[in-house]
């Protein structure tokens, strides 16, 4: 364990436990399912497959200049197109068409969130659905200009977006806390414009 989380979980939980309060309406869905996309582009598997199409364009141009091999040359060029230009706005327009059938569409979202782990309520009411989610459950969280995702194992994830933090402050009470509380295998990423 590093020093700095040493010194972190002595102080963990001083505060009261962060409240938000969001719904979760198609336009912060979206921004959840652009975060999630640009977290996935980083991964090994993805940077790798990018890399592969990089490096055919050049060959297939050859191959396609050389023994009239054309067809290869343009099915890469229209892999990439698909790879490098339209992933996120075809994304986006499943993501669009999914959101109305999602039993979390526009309804509100509370969450609790403190050094014994994340309590999210989802709706109001007699139809309201809550769950308590461990700090030790979580794999990594990651963090984006419109908010973080909680990543869990087995693909779930877990969005709080940064409209829903009361500022700054309440922004930092949250980094701190996840420094202190996340298990030492959890990883942290950033993703935010001030880091790339």
């Amino acid at each position: 364990m590093s020093n700095d989380r040493r010194k972190s979980r002595r102080h963990a939980g001083k505060g009261a436990a962060i409240e938000l309060q969001y719904v979760m309406d198609e336009a912060t869905f979206l921004d959840a399912n652009h975060a999630l996309w640009q977290w996935g582009r980083r991964q090994k598997r993805i940077r790798v497959r990018s890399w592969i199409l990089l490096a055919a364009l050049p060959i297939t141009a050859f191959l396609a200049l050389r023994w009239d091999m054309w067809f290869t040359f343009l099915a890469v060029i229209a892999l990439a197109l698909l790879h490098f230009v339209f992933d996120w706005p075809l994304s986006r327009a499943f993501a669009r068409r999914t959101f109305a059938r999602l039993p979390i569409a526009n309804r509100p979202m509370h969450w609790r969130i403190g050094k014994d782990g994340l309590q999210v309520r989802i709706g109001e009411g007699e139809e309201a659905e809550e769950a308590t989610l461990p700090w030790k459950s979580l794999v990594a969280v990651s963090e984006h200009d419109a908010g973080f995702i909680l990543h869990q194992p087995h693909n779930v994830h877990h969005w709080l977006p940064r409209a829903a933090f009361g500022g700054e402050a309440q922004l930092q009470r949250f980094r701190q806390l996840l420094t202190a509380q996340l298990p030492d295998t959890a990883a942290m990423h950033r993703f935010t414009r001030a880091q790339n």
